[in-house]
Order: structure tokens, then sequence, then C-alpha cells
């Protein structure tokens, strides 16, 4: 990276410290929501049909190791759903500045970058930014950058209109008690036993109960 590159990349990571400094001091007296309101917010990102009646709602981290192996799983319950099942993407980053990492998915997203090639491309090379269970931001947003064409300059405009998105997920992983990554939801039924025929068992079960 440049001088300027690294200035702006500095930017925002003092805005993603923000965000978390607005979680804590949050009142904790905010009116009571419903489930579904907490799993599926307006800007959370959504793969597959759009009017599915079956939602796989998924809670990850993209410098978690097990996100990154169920994420063509996941893709593949899709393509064979026929249409019946969508999944909505929401941020849990748990690990180390992870949630600098997911403000620049939002970022991406700013810049009209499919989101689901940003996120594979975080996925598919984490060896290259997560090292030792360490997350590197500035080595994701070089491969950003290199991979998808990712204009650090344009997202150092566009910090303020993504933050209120990652602190609403960091505030509802909260308000769910995530504290781990994939966290899984299907139609708002939590996935009580991990593993992914478990998963796929859950999400056929709702399908049936919705389609037939």
């Amino acid at each position: 990276m440049n001088k300027k590159t690294i200035l702006i990349f500095a930017v925002i990571i003092v805005a993603t410290i923000a965000i978390a400094a607005a979680n804590l001091y949050k009142s904790s007296t905010t009116k009571q929501q419903t489930i579904s309101e907490l799993l599926v917010r307006s800007h959370s990102p959504i793969y597959g049909n759009k009017d599915a009646k079956v939602t796989l709602v998924e809670f990850f981290d993209p410098a978690c190791e097990t996100c990154a192996q169920f994420a063509p799983l996941i893709k593949e319950f899709v393509k064979n759903s026929d249409g019946k099942l969508r999944v909505v993407y929401r941020y849990a980053p748990l690990h180390k500045n992870s949630d600098i990492v997911v403000t620049l998915l939002e970022l991406a997203k700013e810049q009209k970058i499919p989101f689901d090639k940003a996120l594979n491309t975080l996925l598919f090379n984490q060896n290259l930014w997560v090292q030792n269970h360490t997350t590197n931001p500035e080595l994701a947003t070089m491969l950003l950058e290199q991979e998808v064409g990712f204009d650090v300059q344009k997202a150092h405009l566009d910090i303020n209109t993504v933050q209120g998105r990652i602190e609403q997920d960091i505030e509802d992983m909260n308000t769910l008690n995530i504290n781990k990554t994939p966290s899984f939801f299907v139609n708002g039924k939590p996935l009580q036993k991990f593993g992914y025929n478990e998963l796929k068992e859950l999400i056929d079960r709702e399908i049936k109960r919705v389609y037939e």
C-alpha cells in the first residue's frame, strides 16, 4: 500500500472502533423485539430466491475457518432447494479486528461490488489474511483491491454510510447471545446441535412443512 492508501485505511479502523464504542454505551432499555426482527434486517445481504419461504440466517465471521468450510455447502443447499430456500447473512465479528473486515464488506457493497463475490474472495483466501487465528485487515483490504477492484479512497467517503449497519448486526448478535460462528437459524428456529447433517435436516424439515 502507498502512504495515501494506508492513511485512508487508518480512517476505516478509527470508524470501526467508534462502532464498537457505540455498542458499549447503547442503552439496555431498548424495546423488546421479535425474533424475526432480530434475525433479518433490511440491509442484510441475501443469497438465493429473495421470495423463498424458508430463510436460513447465518451469523458469520469472515475470519472463521468453519464459516469458510460451510460456504460452498450452504450454496449447495440453495441450489438443491428449487428456489424454496434463501440465505440471509449477518455479521458476527468475534475474531479480533474482524469488525474492520466486515466493514470492508459493507463498503464493497457501496461500490456495487456483488456481496457474494467479495465474501467468497475473503473466505476462499483466508490463509492470506488470517494467520494463527490472527486477523490482518490490511492484508484483507489489499486482497479485495487486487481481486474485486475495491476502491480504498471511495471507501473513505462511504464509511459513515455503513457504520449503522455493522452496529445493528453486532447489537442483534449480542441480544441473541451469539458467541460462536457460524450460528444458524432456519425460519427463526436455532440449530440446536451443530453439524452438516443436523443443518440439512432442519432445512429439509422446514421446506417440507412450508411447501407441502
